[in-house]
């Protein structure tokens, strides 16, 4: 059985699918900013769809830092460029 398709075991199961459902939903209206903003510059090269959503979710991740309690601007921006730093 399709793991996705199964009941949620507890609550914590249940808010760890959920939260990766918003995330999801989040990554892609992000997606979908960073083609009309593309667009804004006509000299840019427009991003693919591959490239939107890969920016989209660290957007999302930076921003999840961002609004945490120990978070905020300055480490949203610290976790962005840690993330792109040690990318391979």
């Amino acid at each position: 059985m399709d793991d996705a398709s199964r009941t949620a075991l507890d609550t914590r199961e249940f808010a760890v699918r959920w939260q990766a459902i918003v995330e999801e939903h989040f990554a892609n209206r992000v997606a979908d900013g960073l083609a009309q903003l593309a667009t804004a510059e006509p000299a840019m090269p427009p991003l693919t769809p591959e490239q939107r959503a890969v920016i989209a979710r660290l957007i999302v991740q930076a921003l999840h830092v961002a609004a945490s309690p120990r978070g905020g601007v300055e480490e949203a921006v610290r976790h962005l460029v840690e993330t792109v730093s040690t990318a391979p």
